[in-house]
């Protein structure tokens, strides 16, 4: 057995939290740099002798906060606002909530909406086409646009997990997770929900439990956060996984011993067969929207992740009986209607706009779901909408092989059949559909702000609509950086997929790369095409090499040291014992799906390094740049890895058989690997 203590030597410590320098930047604002090289050609609409602004919506409160970024965004780019060209803000009927119309002519522009959502979004879109624009003119049109995507839901990056090992509950320190220029760039990448976790016990006061002594610091918090959030058109939504299910020795459960279900897991799952349990949900909703006006809604894990209610004693892959005796006799789906009746009419009785998204978070690995799952979307009480995993169960051909992944992928476009179904049958009854995804990065590696692969992202997304989404969850705790994979997500709520997939891409590119769209475009073709080879296993996610390849030491000698599992910050580095990560996979197959996943970068390599001497003044851009290469340098790290560990097993089999000469070779190549690996790290 290894020692934890040996490993760690010799590498640094965990930076305190006054050290991540990520955190100035957040609260940066990038100035606003246009490539205007062109002048006006005459079939154009010129803004060069300046826009004057004409407010005729009647600007105010919440929306100050988009016309103050677009006088800001004037200044930056040279535009005078009290220029030639009127630029008229009118509010009137478009096509819904959040939609907006844009009408350039050689007399003015003019922005139309009919709420200050959709203002917002008509500013940062104008904004976004006089950037991607070649000088300061626009084409005359009208463009009108509409979200199909009523909800994109993220959350802070660096909101503190509410879970070990560090168990820290960000209502009540006195950090500020939601700095103005964080939130201003999170609503200029489209998102207008954001997600933190509370616990009914610790924040509702209802007639069955007193209010926790330390809540009412919790609630203060937490309205500060939804009015600072709301200054930029982001709701605050709750997450939590509740009822949650009752230890023997609660006193809950001792004063109502009606609220207790099946017996197991330690306890007893919470039971909403009585009026009693029912009231108590709706006690807990309605004490809690009361509180704290302006809330978006709740996310709420119904089933799955911990032990819930009584539908907690079925997996989502069996269909035996609920062991509860109340509800043993209930379809399943009828054990879930009663919670989430309960819950959602506190809601709504508290604030009538809110809205409860039911999460299924069932992550198996299997395709395969009972039939009872499927009924579930069908009898959601109104307000409800039902949110489902859209790749667990993921099912894929991979070198004339079929995987199988359970949650969550990136590189895996889905949707996987489970979500299909759950989406077939939401339609059928009228029920909202949330997709559950992961935007920025996910589990397959972590360790970068963000994977930048929004070919892929067009792909999942144009799947999403085409199965009726209206909301989507963009992230777990990790996956939501701002940056490019955000861009593109916003962006793709609007979309309307009329042209390819090369061409979102371009578009998506010239507002931030100008004359070098075209070359962005294709480096983000070649990464999708590169990523999509990441192999489907849920191991190699876990425990692979993609997430930190150049800390791991490579092991000559046979050790049996474990692999780190990639989610815990507080695990020694990884051994050797490559076999735990590799799943469903040969170690050929692992070392040849790195292979292709490395090639494509490796091809676009000169295109990244010539953007990097052309921006070298634009710290911004080299960190978009900076990106691209430290995920090729890791990928190349995972593709080293796997090569040393066949080569130091076949070594040790050709030395064992009699074959001194392959043997020998073998351990040079490992030799050779290990200086390419030295390499790797120092430019990393």
């Amino acid at each position: 057995m290894w020692d934890s203590n040996e490993i760690w030597s010799g590498y640094p410590e965990f930076p305190d939290r006054d050290e991540w320098r990520f955190l100035d930047e957040l609260k940066t604002r990038e100035t606003v740099k246009v490539n205007w090289k062109q002048s006006p050609p005459p079939d154009v609409v010129s803004v060069k002798d300046g826009l004057k602004l004409i407010d005729q919506y009647g600007v105010a409160g919440n929306l100050t906060t988009a016309t103050d970024d677009l006088k800001r965004f004037c200044q930056d780019v040279g535009l005078a606002l009290n220029g030639t060209l009127p630029l008229k803000l009118t509010r009137t009927q478009v096509d819904g909530h959040e939609s907006y119309r844009m009408i350039v002519n050689k007399d003015e522009i003019r922005l139309e909406a009919n709420d200050d959502d959709g203002m917002r979004r008509a500013i940062y879109y104008l904004e976004k086409q006089l950037s991607g624009s070649p000088g300061p003119f626009l084409k005359p049109g009208t463009t009108t646009r509409k979200p199909w995507l009523k909800n994109r839901i993220s959350r802070c990056f660096f909101g503190p997990i509410k879970r070990p090992p560090f168990n820290r509950d960000e209502l009540l320190d006195d950090i500020d997770y939601y700095p103005d220029e964080y939130l201003n760039r999170l609503a200029h990448e489209g998102i207008n929900g954001l997600w933190l976790t509370i616990v009914f016990d610790e924040i509702a006061e209802t007639s069955f439990r007193a209010r926790d002594p330390q809540a009412e610091a919790r609630l203060a918090k937490l309205r500060r956060t939804v009015d600072q959030c709301l200054k930029y058109g982001i709701k605050t939504w709750l997450f939590s996984i509740e009822p949650r299910a009752l230890a023997l020795d609660s006193p809950l459960l001792k004063a109502h011993p009606e609220f207790g279900g099946c017996n197991g897991y330690g306890g007893k799952t919470f039971c909403p067969s009585t009026p009693e349990a029912q009231q108590y949900l709706y006690e807990c909703t309605k004490d809690i929207f009361s509180r704290v006006p302006g809330l978006g809604g709740l996310i709420n894990i119904s089933h799955g992740e911990r032990t819930t209610t009584c539908l907690s004693s079925v997996l989502p892959t069996y269909d035996r009986p609920v062991g509860c005796p109340r509800c043993a006799s209930l379809p399943k789906w009828r054990i879930l209607e009663k919670s989430l009746g309960a819950m959602v009419r506190g809601m709504h009785d508290a604030n009538p706009d809110t809205e409860l998204i039911s999460w299924l978070y069932q992550p198996q690995v299997e395709p395969h779901r009972a039939s009872w799952v499927f009924e579930l979307p069908r009898h959601c009480p109104e307000g409800v909408v039902v949110q489902y995993n859209f790749e667990s169960g993921a099912m894929r051909k991979q070198l004339d092989r079929w995987r199988s992944g359970g949650d969550y992928w990136l590189s895996y476009v889905g949707p996987a059949q489970a979500f299909e179904r759950i989406a077939e049958n939401a339609r059928e009854a009228g029920t909202p559909l949330s997709a559950k995804i992961q935007v920025g990065c996910s589990h397959e590696v972590a360790t970068v702000p963000y994977v930048p692969v929004p070919g892929l992202l067009y792909q999942k997304y144009r799947e999403m609509h085409r199965l009726g989404c209206t909301s989507v969850m963009q992230c777990w705790y990790f996956g939501n950086y701002p940056g490019v994979m955000n861009e593109a997500a916003g962006e793709l709520a609007f979309e309307e997929f009329l042209d390819g997939e090369r061409d979102f891409l371009e578009r998506l590119a010239r507002p931030l790369w100008g004359e070098d769209a075209a070359t962005m475009m294709e480096i983000w073709s070649r990464y999708t095409e590169g990523y999509s080879n990441y192999p489907l296993s849920n191991d190699m996610q876990y425990y692979g090499p993609m997430h930190c390849g150049v800390s791991w030491p490579l092991l000559h000698q046979v050790e049996m040291k474990p692999l780190a599992p990639t989610w815990k910050p507080d695990f020694p580095v990884s051994g050797d014992t490559i076999g735990e990560c590799l799943e469903n996979h040969s170690l050929e197959e692992a070392l040849e799906l790195s292979r292709r996943m490395c090639d494509p970068l490796v091809a676009v390599a000169d295109l990244v390094e010539s953007l990097r001497v052309k921006y070298a003044g634009n710290a911004w851009r080299l960190q978009d740049l900076g990106v691209l290469e430290a995920l090729r340098i890791q990928f190349e790290s995972a593709q080293n890895i796997f090569e040393f560990y066949l080569n130091r097993r076949d070594a040790v089999f050709k030395g064992r058989g009699g074959d001194a000469t392959g043997s020998s070779a073998c351990i040079g190549r490992m030799e050779q690997l290990v200086r390419d690996e030295i390499e790797l790290s120092s430019r990393l």
